[in-house]
C-alpha cells in the first residue's frame, strides 16, 4: 500500500447499516444486497469506533435481558462509506 492510498483510507468514514426489514422479515433480511441496507445517521472516524458503538449497544440490551432486539443488533454492520456495495 503506498502512501497515498493509506491517507484515502483514512479519510473514509465507517457506517453502521441495518438489514432491511419487511412483512416477510420483520426482524431484518441479512441476506439482501448492502444497497438496500438502512444507513444509520453517524458516521464513524473509523471501523474499530463503529464496532465498538454497536457492542456496546448490544452489551446494554444483553443487560436489559432484550434477546430479540440484541439477535437484530448483531446482525448490524460497519462498513466503509465509499464501499462499492452500498452504490444504489
Amino acid at each position: 500500500m503506498n502512501l497515498r492510498h493509506a491517507a484515502a483510507l483514512a479519510l473514509v468514514g465507517w457506517l453502521m447499516i441495518l438489514p432491511p426489514t419487511s412483512r416477510e422479515f420483520p426482524r431484518g433480511n441479512a441476506d439482501a444486497p448492502l444497497s438496500e441496507w438502512v444507513r444509520r445517521p453517524t458516521i464513524y472516524r473509523n471501523k474499530e469506533e463503529c464496532e465498538h458503538v454497536r457492542d456496546q449497544q448490544i452489551r446494554l440490551l444483553n443487560a436489559r435481558n432484550r434477546q430479540t432486539q440484541v439477535r437484530i443488533h448483531r446482525q448490524w454492520q460497519c462498513v466503509a462509506a465509499d464501499d462499492p456495495r452500498l452504490a444504489k
